[in-house]
Parts: structure tokens; sequence; C-alpha cells
């Protein structure tokens, strides 16, 4: 008897592993045929790696240093494999990166699979979930990343290995800087165990917090004395930024725009027709809640970071850009899952007939895959990468063929020109220079570019309600003259100005 359930124990094992390395491909064939045009954001934080890769340190082509992207510890991974893979550029390296988080994420789940409370049938309908819903539009970003050490670090915890805890949480935290909160739900369970038990706190508890102190320390000591020392701050700048242009009134906070613009939107391929109202989606979501609430609870410390990572934005009040919210959509797929999980055993528990609650189970789990995959298939079968890309290649090489490496550009997007020339960058928009912000925060996009009188300006109408003021000071057309127009990302074209010589 015991020698045929460990024949049943290997053979689940075996598939579960056949299953993991089939749509372990999926993500690396992606990344394979991925749009050569990433997301304008993705290439300032590239910009960076660039230049660390270089030799030249935390700088946007030209010093002073500046801390202007939101995951240093990101664009420092992907210098270091520049350096190690010279012949690969940085944007195919962030993509496989990415990719290979994005893949490794179901196999954290499987090597976890006790700590999580999962068997093997349960791991592959996560695992089958997380590929499914594929964020492919934002590969070669840091959200992967995170994602991959967020379930990193939850794993560890539950395997009591408190001092890898403390480590990857400071690696989360220098990924981007929402990561610490996870240690915030961390340290907030370990008190409520021991409230629960002992309601003191004992030298156990005071071992593994000290455990998790020490692991944080290492990364985090690291990094604030190099920070200070470059930046006189262990801060990015971009959070001052993304405040200051919701204090702007130009943008949309966060939380404004989860509710009323993208949680409508989540999961509307499981809308029934006849009952509009009624999503299938939440409420297999919610199945998954109640199921996590009875059953396994060591899953609510994904509900806690949800609710302090979806408090920490809205109480920050920063602009609403819709990858500030694939951690949440991350979550809540996972619930997805674990709903789906939790009816699979409900059917095996009440239909005695075991083929048919198989072959039951079998058909709806492919046709609920089916369903969730099938708009992520689609926007697969269409995407072609940021449709700014191209004009904004063409633009970065007028500049590269035009202008030497001294000369500035002023602009408010800054990824394409940033990582494709060597230019001085004037960001009207203020991530990498932090003298903007203030008057950002004012309503003034404008003031940058007086102050730094850049050699080159690049006009746009489609940032006319930012920057019209610009070209319509009566200074502008003393001080600069129209020197080309090329083909703008929409229906509006790119000019060019150059300060004229005085």
């Amino acid at each position: 008897m015991q020698t045929k359930l460990t024949k049943i124990t290997d053979y689940s094992q075996f598939l579960t592993i056949l299953l993991l390395v089939s749509i372990s491909c999926i993500p690396l064939f992606i990344a394979y045929n991925y749009p050569s045009f990433l997301n304008d954001d993705s290439y300032i934080t590239l910009t960076f790696s660039k230049n660390i890769a270089m030799g030249k340190g935390f700088i946007f082509n030209h010093p002073p240093s500046i801390l202007g992207t939101t995951s240093p510890l990101f664009s420092l991974i992907v210098a270091w494999l520049s350096i190690i893979l010279p012949k690969i550029e940085i944007p195919i390296i962030a993509v496989f990166l990415t990719a290979f988080c994005w893949l490794g994420i179901n196999w954290l789940f499987f090597f976890f699979k006790e700590e999580w409370e999962l068997n093997n049938w349960q791991v592959c309908i996560l695992s089958s979930i997380i590929v499914c819903t594929g964020w492919i539009g934002f590969l070669g970003m840091e959200a992967y990343f995170f994602a991959y050490l967020l379930v990193l670090t939850i794993s560890l915890f539950l395997k009591k290995q408190f001092f890898l805890t403390g480590f990857f949480s400071g690696l989360l935290f220098l990924t981007r800087g929402e990561g610490i909160l996870l240690l915030v739900v961390i340290i907030s369970m370990l008190l409520f165990q021991a409230w629960t038990k002992r309601k003191a706190i004992d030298k156990f508890l005071l071992n593994k917090l000290f455990k998790i102190g020490l692991g944080i320390s290492i990364p985090i000591l690291i990094w604030s004395v190099y920070a200070y020392f470059t930046f006189g701050s262990f801060l990015t700048n971009t959070l001052g930024a993304k405040q200051a242009q919701v204090q702007s009134g130009s943008f949309r906070p966060f939380f404004q725009r989860l509710m009323s613009e993208w949680m409508p939107l989540w999961g509307s391929s499981f809308k029934l027709l006849s009952f509009p109202i009624l999503n299938v989606w939440w409420v297999i979501l919610f199945l998954g809640f109640i199921f996590v609430l009875l059953h396994k609870r060591n899953w609510l410390i994904l509900v806690g970071w949800i609710f302090f990572y979806t408090l920490g934005y809205s109480i920050l009040n920063v602009a609403g850009y819709w990858w500030y919210v694939l951690p949440i959509l991350f979550v809540l797929n996972i619930f997805f899952g674990l709903g789906i999980i939790w009816i699979l055993e409900l059917i095996n528990k009440y239909i005695k007939i075991k083929k048919l609650a198989f072959a039951f189970s079998f058909i709806m789990t492919l046709f609920l895959l089916f369903i969730l995959s099938k708009p992520n298939y689609i926007y697969w079968k269409t995407y072609q990468g940021d449709p700014r890309g191209k004009s904004y290649t063409n633009l970065s090489q007028w500049f590269r063929e035009n202008t030497n490496s001294q000369e500035s550009i002023a602009f408010i997007e800054i990824g394409y020109l940033g990582y494709y020339t060597d230019n001085r960058i004037i960001d009207l928009a203020g991530l990498v220079l932090p003298e903007i912000v203030p008057h950002i925060a004012n309503g003034d996009f404008s003031w940058g570019f007086w102050n730094y009188a850049p050699d080159y300006y690049i006009y746009l109408p489609d940032f006319d309600w930012a920057l019209a003021s610009i070209k319509e000071n009566p200074r502008f057309d003393q001080e600069y003259q129209e020197v080309a127009t090329l083909v703008g990302p929409r229906e509006t074209n790119f000019t060019i100005f150059k300060r004229k010589i005085p």
C-alpha cells in the first residue's frame, strides 16, 4: 500500500514538473518575440542601467547623480547583467530578466508548496493562472521582478527563515519603496500570533524580530551609506514628482482611478450577458477569500499586503499610473485561483462517482482558464510595443546625428531620449530634476524650461495641457528658432526648436 502511494506521489510530482516546464516556455517565447519598443517609462530605469554599466554611476547621461528611477535594485541588476553579457542589448536583457521572474513565481509555489499549504494539482492551477494573466505590456519594467521577490520573501517567512526574510525584504524595498510594507505585514502577524498564544512578548518573538532586523539591515545599510554620499538621500525622487503631478491638478490620483476606472474593468470577460451586474470573476475570487479564511490562513499575508499597499498609495496621493495596480491584480488573480481550487475540492467531495467528478473538474478548469486567458492572448497577438516607440526612436536618432552630447534637450517624456542619446536631458516632468518638482506642484510645468534654458526644445501639441505657456511666452520666439519637424506618435508632429546663439 505504501509503495502504491509512493508511486502515485512520484507520478503526480512528475506531471507537475512537466506542466511547469511546459508553461515556463510561454514567458520565454513571448520575451523572444517581444516588440522592439518598450514602455517609455521603462527606458528611464534602463538609462540609469546604461550609465552604471559604463562606469558613470547613477546619472541620467550627465552629472550630477540623481535617484530618478523608482527601482534602483532593478537598475543595478540589469547593469550587472549587461556587463557580463556585453553583446546583448540592455532592453533585451530587461525583458528576459522579467520573463524569468514571471515563470519563476510558479516554481516558487512548487518548491515552497508545503509552506503555502498546496499540493501538486493546486500548484498547477495557480501556475496556469499566473501565466494566463501575464503582464505582457510591462515586460522590461520591474513589475515581475518585484512580484518574484514578494512571493520569495513571504515563502521564506512561512518556512521560518527569518534572517533571509529580512534580507529579501530589504531587496524588495530597493526594488520599489512600497516593498517595505510587506515587512509591516510580517511583523504585525508575528505580534498577533504572539498575542493569541501567549499574550506577551517573549524571547522567541524577540529572536525572530532580531533575525529579521539583522537580515534587512545588510542591504538597507549598504544602500543608505551609498545613497547618502551619492544623492544626499536614500529615497527616490520619483515619489515627490508623482505627488506633485496630482497637486498640480493635471493628474488623477491613484485611488480615484482605482475605484472609478480600473476595478470596473477587472474580470470583464466573465460578465454574464443576461446579468451584466454579475461578474463570475469576482464571485470566484470571493470564494477564494472564504476558502483562505476557513482553510489556508497563511495566504492572509497577501490580503494584508494589498491592504497596506492600497492604503499607502492612497495616503501618499500619487498620480495613478496603470502599472501601479499590477500588484493588486496579481494577488486578486491568485485568490481567483484559490477559489477554483475550493470549487474543485467541493466537487470531488460531493460527487461520489470519481471519474465523473474528475471529468467535470477538468472541463470546468479548462473553460475558466480559457476565458481568463483569452483577452491576454488577443492582446499578445496584436501588441506591437509602445505606440510612441517608433517616433521616439526616430526623434532620438535625429539628435544623435545633429547634436553633440553636451547639448541639452527639454521634453516631458524622457525615456527614449535618455536611453538612445547621450545628451543632457531637461526633464520637464521633474523625475530626474528635483528642483522642478515644487513648481509642478503649483501647476507650473514651464519653470524648468526657462530655468535651465535648454539648447533644444521638443514641442508636441499633445502636451499643451502642461507646456502651452512656453511657446506662448514672447521670449520663446526671441530666443528659439525652428530647425526640424518629425512625425509624432499620434496625429501631431514633433517640432524641434534650437536656442539662438546670442
